[in-house]
């Protein structure tokens, strides 16, 4: 009996001390990888003491200790770190994530065994900015630069650095420097500034609207250069935005008035009535002043007494002598007014598309070849500017004309001249005459238009006629172009040396349907072009 109770008592303590050992490698078995452990007694951080101490936010630097302790100082090695996160001895970890990741660790303290283990943290929502109007900016004025702060209307709930940018629906005057809207608007009325705001992460627009005021006096006596849409602002009239528009001012006649008013309005001697609050009618009148001082300095170059006629082109019936009046003149913006000029004698203008502005503008006077005027003429030319179309007399020009010196010094002219009744062969002699007055016999399309009979060549022949069966060289037997005596079919033998030929011919002289040829009684008109001079017989 007593010998079966001591077997028992052992027999139980082999069982007691195996329990005792399971236990024990129970406890060391899951106690590996925990938030702590009895093995090595390093406390590990769980997700969340993790998450706490990093607060994480997507697409925010972040940097923050791992909280874990140990029997001494606990180090940390990185197993595995996703990209763009990094982890120090000293377990610190760094980086920038846009999303929830994980990091498995080895923790060691120097003492204890050390221990691995996976932490999965979690990156919250990056938010977006807020953004407001901007405060304390003015309303900018059109034509005038404008500024505006926007430092103080925008924010980040994480403090993140707040970055302003123009956007494809930010007008094209306004520009972003900074924190800083700046521009020039050109034309006033209720305007919409959209703009883009991000935190470098996040994106959001913003629309400031401001009401752009009109002070078109205000660009006047600035430096900016004033726009049709500035004067149309100030209710500057239409018409005399037109003039304005228009190219007939400066020394030639062809610039632009609004380019000349606005390169003259800061040196002028006119002033603006009403200063920076002038009305319309003020602003109109003072840009007539800038532009008027403007073609009274242009005309100082224009002598006041001209030199006696300038011959140029022509000494036909119609156009004998070209006086040009002064160089400005022919344009919209200008007016040239021609006083004494004789009855026969024409006044050239300009008119159309290109001249409009109020009606025909001068450039020049004519003088027929058979004008009856004699002796000096002195033309008297009041030169007026007009751009809002009310003349205004910037000067006047006397131009002296001496009639038998403007018809003599004409050059490249043409002329009608006569034969006397009875001179036989008038053709010949026509072409004769030509010649001996330096020019040549003129074509029918050079005489269109003349009236009676009159001797001219057919277009496109230009040599002498053919000579045809009298040896002497004189003109009888004068055959048409190219032909002999024969008298081809478009010739009409009319008796002993009288031959008349029609429009294939070479030589005509025709009456007013202008192309009924023969000889007939009286004087025989013939034209004479390309003349060095206009010669009176």
């Amino acid at each position: 009996m007593t010998h079966f109770i001591k077997k028992f008592l052992f027999i139980s303590f082999i069982f007691s001390n195996l329990s005792i050992s399971a236990v024990i490698e129970s406890d060391s078995t899951s106690s590996v990888g925990s938030d702590s452990s009895w093995q090595t007694g390093i406390s590990l951080p769980s997700n969340n003491e993790a998450d706490n101490a990093c607060a994480v936010t997507s697409g925010i630097p972040f940097s923050c200790t791992l909280p874990t302790s140990g029997a001494d100082t606990v180090s940390c090695q990185a197993i595995s770190l996703p990209d763009g996160v990094t982890l120090t001895n000293s377990c610190v970890l760094a980086g920038t994530k846009n999303e929830d990741f994980s990091i498995e660790v080895s923790f060691d303290d120097g003492v204890n065994d050390a221990v691995s283990k996976i932490i999965n943290l979690t990156a919250s929502v990056n938010q977006d900015p807020t953004a407001s109007d901007p405060l304390n900016c003015s309303d900018p004025d059109a034509g005038s630069s404008w500024t505006c702060s926007l430092a103080d209307s925008a924010s980040d709930p994480e403090s993140q650095n707040i970055i302003f940018l123009s956007n494809s629906n930010t007008p094209s005057w306004v520009s972003i420097n900074g924190t800083t809207l700046s521009g020039t608007p050109t034309s006033s009325g209720e305007v919409d500034i959209q703009y883009s705001i991000s935190d470098g992460v996040n994106t959001i627009n913003h629309t400031y609207t401001v009401t752009v005021n009109i002070n078109t006096a205000n660009i006047i006596l600035g430096s900016n250069a004033v726009t049709s849409e500035n004067l149309s602002d100030a209710g500057v009239s239409a018409d005399f935005l037109s003039a304005l528009n228009g190219s007939g001012c400066g020394n030639d006649g062809t610039s632009n008035c609004l380019t000349i008013f606005n390169s003259g309005k800061s040196s002028t001697s006119c002033s603006l009535g009403g200063g920076a609050s002038a009305s319309a009618a003020q602003i109109e009148a003072y840009a007539l002043c800038v532009i008027v001082e403007n073609a009274t300095t242009t005309s100082a170059s224009v002598a006041t007494n001209q030199p006696a006629s300038n011959a140029s082109a022509g000494c036909s019936a119609n156009v004998s002598q070209q006086i040009n009046l002064p160089s400005m003149c022919g344009y919209s913006a200008w007016r040239c007014y021609v006083s004494n000029a004789h009855s026969d004698w024409n006044v050239l203008s300009n008119t159309g598309p290109a001249y409009n502005g109020g009606g025909p503008a001068a450039y020049a006077v004519s003088i027929p070849g058979n004008t009856t005027a004699t002796g000096t003429v002195n033309l008297s030319i009041a030169m007026k500017l007009a751009p809002n179309y009310s003349d205004h007399l910037i000067k006047t020009v006397s131009i002296p004309v001496n009639v038998q010196t403007a018809i003599a010094n004409a050059v490249n002219g043409k002329k009608h001249f006569t034969l006397s009744s009875g001179q036989k062969h008038d053709y010949g002699r026509a072409w004769d005459s030509c010649n001996e007055k330096g020019g040549r016999l003129a074509t029918k399309t050079e005489t269109n238009g003349t009236n009676g009979n009159s001797i001219f060549q057919p277009n496109g022949i230009t040599g002498k006629l053919v000579r045809g069966g009298k040896p002497s060289g004189g003109w009888n037997g004068l055959s048409c172009y190219g032909q002999g005596e024969g008298y081809p079919a478009h010739m009409t033998k009319a008796g002993a040396n009288k031959i008349s030929c029609n429009r294939y011919g070479q030589w005509m002289w025709c009456n007013t349907d202008g192309w009924g040829c023969s000889q007939t009684a009286g004087n025989r008109a013939y034209t004479c072009v390309d003349l060095p001079s206009c010669p009176s017989n």
